[in-house]
């Protein structure tokens, strides 16, 4: 029999699944309840039951919040690189112009900016990037432009020289010339619609991990539909796609091309 402690965080990870999809299983519970615990602390709050009783009437606050708390936000610039050189061949040999490319999930930055480095540092100047989370924190961050020498430590030489300017302390700032090249927006993978057009490229990499096998395919159903037909989907090198929509085919190496 659960715990009453062990009752509010079943409720609590029940509505964080129909909200986000993010499945959490009873192993996470102690991490969950200390995270928790640190919110509670610092949103004033009388204990976790309010935060229960607020998600229950669906207050659009307490479930941003929320996000802050349970999203995993560790990245790093030029991760899983070999898709950003993947995509600057395919714009070339596809003579691709006005790309727009949806990198999904961007936590603070690290991913949209690595993209338009490469896609820059090889020629190509007309694309933007839709840079989108769940996360309002990260993308604060984003937003900043600030981050940790820790960050930077696979990219290429040639690119931190152009493209950071030390502030001191270990810490650099993204050159503002990258800004206009993207858009940052709040967006949950599992709310449909999304986009009023559909875009070139999709980066969604490192996020299905979290889900469980059906709020997986309900958010890359949603994904997906914001592609254009023989548009590219790039996951996680880590992610494996048991049920995928059947306009998906695997065409290289955790890439997925939208056949119609």
């Amino acid at each position: 029999m659960l715990s009453a402690d062990e009752r509010m965080l079943e409720k609590i990870t029940s509505l964080i699944y129909r909200k986000f999809g993010l499945y959490i299983g009873k192993e996470k519970y102690e991490r969950l309840d200390l995270k928790l615990e640190n919110m509670k602390r610092r949103e004033g709050w009388t204990g976790i039951e309010e935060l229960c009783a607020r998600l229950s009437t669906g207050d659009q606050v307490s479930f941003e919040q929320l996000a802050c708390c349970v999203t995993t936000c560790h990245t790093f610039f030029f991760r899983e690189s070999e898709h950003f050189y993947t995509l600057a061949a395919d714009i070339r040999s596809t003579g691709q112009k006005e790309t727009l490319i949806w990198c999904a999930a961007c936590s603070s930055g690290e991913e949209p900016y690595s993209i338009a480095m490469s896609l820059l540092d090889s020629g190509i100047t007309d694309f933007h990037i839709i840079a989108s989370d769940i996360n309002h924190d990260v993308l604060s961050e984003f937003n900043r432009g600030v981050y940790h020498e820790s960050r930077l430590s696979l990219m290429p030489l040639a690119l931190r020289t152009r493209y950071f300017l030390s502030m001191g302390d270990g810490y650099f700032r993204i050159d503002q010339s990258l800004r206009k090249y993207v858009s940052i927006k709040n967006l949950n993978l599992m709310d449909s619609g999304l986009f009023f057009c559909q875009v070139d490229y999709i980066f969604c990499r490192n996020v299905f991990i979290y889900f469980d096998e059906n709020s997986r395919e309900q958010a890359l159903r949603n994904v997906v539909q914001n592609l254009k037909p023989h548009g590219l989907l790039f996951i996680g090198h880590a992610e494996v796609l048991l049920r995928s929509p059947a306009n998906l085919k695997k065409v290289g190496n955790s890439v997925f091309c939208r056949t119609y």
